[in-house]
């Protein structure tokens, strides 16, 4: 007779907070991380004292330092107690706390992402040598030129430019994503230990799925976003799915426009169902490898606020979307057959 396991422990995101800034220049990247961990600390009640581990994502080509946790692990409260660095983007940072958390490790971890290209001679740089890591050539794939290509795809053969400022055909400047200086941090927690003194109700994380695609975007075809089908049919296997249907709100980060509509018309979402409510990818501006996390972070916040009960945020990371992350977010959770909205709850 085998020993039935334990159900893993449930999960809420307790407090999301962001600092994004056009160019900032009065503060460094490190003061950056300690305010924004600070204030998401204190939107969730607690100190740097009762959190069990901390998960950070940054992009030391863009960033400047080598191991970046090295000088960001101080900042973000990691002196004396768990640590891990995350870089392969920000919304896997994410994931990866839930799963921590999941598994045993703990009962709360601060996730932080974050970017400053400000700091950077030109970000691009850091783009093509991800792509030829031995030499930085004048010419080479960029994100640009691999949202075009996937962009091109979808395109109609030979259709002129839409507008006059046309970057990459068939993009121009508004189907492109903005940059911005930017840190972003939460704090999850399980069901247990989730505090009474949080700012906001919590956001419970309802399932995850995740896909990595082949690197090479001429190996692949990259209009048919194989990463995020795949991602999806891997949320369809958790404990809890939540299909499309009963989603109220997405957020999606993507490499151009044209991809967050594509990627929202393969959800086969309701009629009316608000995608991206935050804000454009322009509107809402980010460095690639954090642009995931700020999305399912906005759909955490909707749910937390109240504006939707289910909501899910989708990040792809890599040449047009490589990679595809999704997360569903619920406002409340079943535990033992009665349903909590948290410790607090009425």
């Amino acid at each position: 007779m085998t020993r039935s396991e334990p159900a893993p422990p449930r999960v809420a995101v307790v407090s999301c907070v962001r600092d994004v800034v056009a160019r900032e220049e009065g503060r460094s990247l490190e003061e950056m991380i300690f305010e924004t961990s600070h204030r998401a600390l204190a939107a969730a009640g607690l100190t740097a004292a009762d959190v069990g581990g901390v998960v950070l994502s940054g992009n030391d080509q863009t960033d400047g330092r080598v191991i970046s946790c090295m000088t960001s692990a101080g900042p973000a409260g990691g002196v004396g107690r768990d640590v891990t660095m995350i870089a392969s983007s920000g919304e896997h940072a994410l994931v990866y706390g839930w799963l921590r958390l999941r598994s045993g490790q703990g009962e709360t971890v601060l996730v932080v992402g974050w970017g400053k290209p400000s700091e950077s001679v030109s970000p691009e740089h850091a783009e093509l040598v991800s792509a030829e890591p031995y030499v930085l050539r004048a010419v080479g794939m960029n994100d640009t030129i691999a949202a075009a290509l996937q962009a091109s795809r979808w395109a109609a053969p030979g259709a002129p430019p839409a507008a006059d400022d046309v970057v990459a055909w068939p993009l121009t400047a508004a189907d492109l994503p903005a940059r911005a200086d930017c840190v972003y941090a939460a704090v999850l927690a399980v069901e247990s230990a989730v505090p009474a003194g949080a700012s906001t109700g919590p956001a419970w994380i309802r399932g995850a799925g995740w896909s990595t695609d082949r690197y090479e975007p001429g190996a692949r075809d990259p209009a048919a976003q194989a990463a995020l089908h795949a991602a999806l049919a891997h949320l369809d296997r958790g404990d809890d799915p939540v299909p499309a249907a009963s989603w109220e709100a997405v957020e999606i980060a993507a490499p151009s426009e044209p991809a967050v509509a594509h990627a929202a018309s393969a959800l086969d979402l309701p009629a009316g169902t608000p995608v991206n409510a935050s804000g454009s990818l322009r509107d809402a501006p980010a460095p690639a490898h954090v642009a995931g996390l700020a999305r399912l972070l906005a759909a955490a916040t909707t749910v937390s606020e109240g504006r939707a009960g289910v909501a899910a945020g989708i990040g792809f990371n890599g040449f047009a979307g490589q990679g595809a992350t999704v997360m569903v977010f619920g406002r409340d959770t079943v535990s033992g057959g009665d349903t909590v909205a948290g410790r607090d709850a009425a």
